[in-house]
C-alpha cells in the first residue's frame, strides 16, 4: 500500500492493483470497464480482473466512471458477462496524484 503524498490531510493510500490501474490509466487516455452483478470490472492485458481497485480509485474521486460511454473500436469480447460496456479515465485529482506518485519514485 502507498500514499499518493502532498495532500496533507487528504492523503489518499492505494493498494498496488488500484496503483497498477492509476498508472495504466496515466499511460491510457481510456480503458474499458463493465458492470458485472452491480460491480465495476475492469480485465487488464493479462487476463487479470480489477474490480476492488477501480471501487477504490472511483470512491477517491481519482477516476470516472461511465457506464453509458462505451470506447469505440475496442473488442468487448472478454466482458460477454457484464450487463453494462463502458469506459473510465482520470479526473484532475488522479492525474495530481498520479504526479505526485511519480515524483515520489513509488512503482506498482
Amino acid at each position: 500500500m502507498a500514499c499518493c503524498g502532498g495532500c496533507g490531510a487528504n492523503d489518499i493510500f492505494l493498494t498496488g492493483k488500484a496503483l497498477e490501474l492509476l498508472a495504466a490509466l496515466g499511460k491510457y487516455a481510456f480503458l474499458p470497464l463493465g458492470e458485472r452483478n452491480g460491480k465495476p470490472v475492469y480485465i487488464s492485458e493479462s487476463g487479470e480482473t480489477f474490480s476492488n481497485a477501480v471501487t477504490a480509485l472511483s470512491l477517491s474521486g481519482l477516476i470516472t466512471t461511465d457506464y453509458d460511454i462505451p470506447m469505440k473500436g475496442f473488442d468487448y469480447k472478454d466482458y460477454v458477462n457484464c450487463s453494462r460496456l463502458g469506459s473510465m479515465a482520470l479526473t484532475a485529482r488522479g492525474q495530481a496524484a498520479l504526479e505526485s506518485i511519480d515524483t515520489l519514485g513509488v512503482e506498482p
